[in-house]
């Protein structure tokens, strides 16, 4: 006959959450439109690093003009676009653990638009 044992609930949670360390998932996000197609891309990882090289590779196919409607604007060496019409915020401390971001749309069309995020997320 097996033997089986009781446990006060109480402290089982306690020592369960204790114990408990939360985990994290790092998402990048790549929410873009034109005037003719729109997509959102999401990208999930479980290290920190994995995840801002991707949001870094995006940046970077962005800025091609092969690639996207962004490669054809022009950029000052901090990173803004030169030409006035741009709405652009950028978050890029690489903390190893904050949210980081790139967002540019072009006021003449605000269907045009490329964000692209890294967002950290608790997994419960």
């Amino acid at each position: 006959m097996q033997r089986v044992r009781r446990y006060n609930r109480s402290i089982v949670r306690r020592r369960y959450s204790e114990g408990c360390v939360m985990e994290k998932v790092f998402i990048v996000q790549f929410d873009w439109s034109t005037p003719d197609a729109e997509s959102v891309d999401l990208y999930a990882f479980t290290k920190y690093e994995d995840a801002y090289d991707k949001f870094k590779e995006l940046i970077c196919a962005e800025r091609n003009p092969e690639m996207s409607w962004v490669g054809d604007i022009e950029f000052d060496e901090g990173g803004y676009p030169i030409e006035d019409h741009y709405e652009f915020e950028f978050e890029d401390n690489n903390s190893n653990e904050s949210e980081v971001w790139w967002h540019i749309t072009d006021k003449n069309d605000w269907y045009q638009h490329s964000f692209i995020d890294l967002r950290v997320l608790e997994v419960k």
